[in-house]
């Protein structure tokens, strides 16, 4: 099964992280509170419930401590490799939390950034990286940052060149 971490997956990503499951993704959501669509709990017992349906496996963490939350998705991982990353960190934890994370990451793993401001940093991390810059917010803006972001997925999952993409949510 293909693992994906979600940073930022239960906010403006929630969309995001909902596709990636139903694709058949192994989904982890580090955050400070358990999303409503998550499994029963952190740690451990969460991987039972992660094979009777399709629910994100939420690890509690916070991006204020970027190496505690590392070590608590690599603890809940047992091993296994994240194959994808999706990241959408405030900017001043942005650089912290990415470099925490770097040694879970599969080699090659593709990464895809979510920002909201210019201008658009370079990407930190050495693997492959779409990045999206969202535009104006309205009513309907997770479903377009969900489409802008799925894309960006798609991109970096067909191996394709590292590009920013600007999507307007207008």
């Amino acid at each position: 099964m293909r693992t994906a971490l979600v940073l930022g997956g239960t906010g403006m990503l929630a969309g995001c992280a909902r596709r990636l499951l139903e694709r058949g993704w192994h989904v982890v959501l580090p955050s400070r509170t358990r999303p409503l669509m998550a499994d029963d709990g952190p740690g451990r017992a969460a991987r039972a419930s992660i094979s009777r349906g399709h629910r994100p496996t939420w690890v509690k963490a916070d991006w204020a401590d970027p190496h505690e939350l590392a070590a608590e998705v690599e603890d809940e991982l047992a091993g296994r490799p994240v194959n994808l990353l999706v990241a959408w960190v405030h900017t001043s934890y942005r650089a912290n939390v990415l470099n925490a994370v770097r040694h879970l990451l599969a080699d090659g793993a593709p990464v895809v950034e979510v920002h909201t401001c210019t201008p658009v940093p370079d990407p930190i991390l050495p693997n492959p990286t779409q990045q999206v810059l969202l535009g104006h917010f309205v009513h309907e803006t997770e479903r377009c940052t969900s489409r802008a972001v799925l894309d960006a997925v798609e991109r970096a999952l067909e191996g394709r060149a590292p590009s920013l993409r600007h999507e307007d949510t207008r």
